[in-house]
């Protein structure tokens, strides 16, 4: 016994076939733009950590330097030293306003 389509067959199967390609495209569509923001939200958030632990990281050392310690920013605000002697020589210096 042969199994056969027949026209009437043909047209509902094809057009059952085109909205199911129309709507896992419509989904894939969706999956894909979230794919994406989810991707660039997630770079940015990357980006900006490093560029933060960088700032900390030259604070950090500024601190650690005595020369450079009363010249600490952070984002360019100005650090001032959390070392009470180290407030004390840079507000003497000049570099610090006093409180």
């Amino acid at each position: 016994m042969i199994h056969a389509l027949d026209s009437s067959q043909v047209r509902n199967v094809g057009l059952g076939a085109i909205v199911v390609i129309v709507l896992l495209g419509l989904l894939l569509a969706r999956l894909v733009t979230k794919m994406i923001t989810r991707v660039i939200v997630l770079l940015v958030a990357v980006v900006l950590a490093v560029v933060i632990y960088q700032q900390r990281d030259r604070v950090s050392s500024a601190v650690a330097d005595a020369g450079k310690r009363c010249e600490a920013t952070f984002f360019g605000v100005h650090v001032q030293p959390d070392d009470p002697v180290s407030r004390k020589a840079c507000e003497q210096a000049g570099k610090v306003p006093a409180k």
